[in-house]
């Protein structure tokens, strides 16, 4: 371990590519374009508007094989949301 409590070798994800990777796995298959993804770091959170929804994601996650949040329906219900993340391909 570092002075910093992290592991040495270990390759941390930038908000970037985890923000990029949301975008993808938010897009259905098809279709055109991405989903537009917005970083609040005050919040700590990944926020995308979709289907007349805001969707809002944590910037930690509990499961590393989905993406968990909440899904908020304007001043009405919201509901929690779990979507399968798309495995990264690695480079060998």
């Amino acid at each position: 371990m570092t002075a910093t409590g992290r592991t040495s070798g270990m390759a941390i994800p930038k908000k970037q590519q985890v923000s990029s990777a949301l975008s993808r796995d938010l897009t259905r298959p098809g279709s055109k374009g991405l989903t537009k993804v917005s970083n609040d770091p005050a919040r700590k959170t990944y926020t995308a508007s979709k289907d007349g929804a805001v969707w809002v994601f944590s910037y930690s996650q509990p499961d590393p094989a989905y993406w968990s949040g909440v899904k908020h329906y304007g001043s009405g219900p919201t509901s929690k949301i779990r979507i399968r993340r798309t495995p990264v391909e690695t480079a060998e």
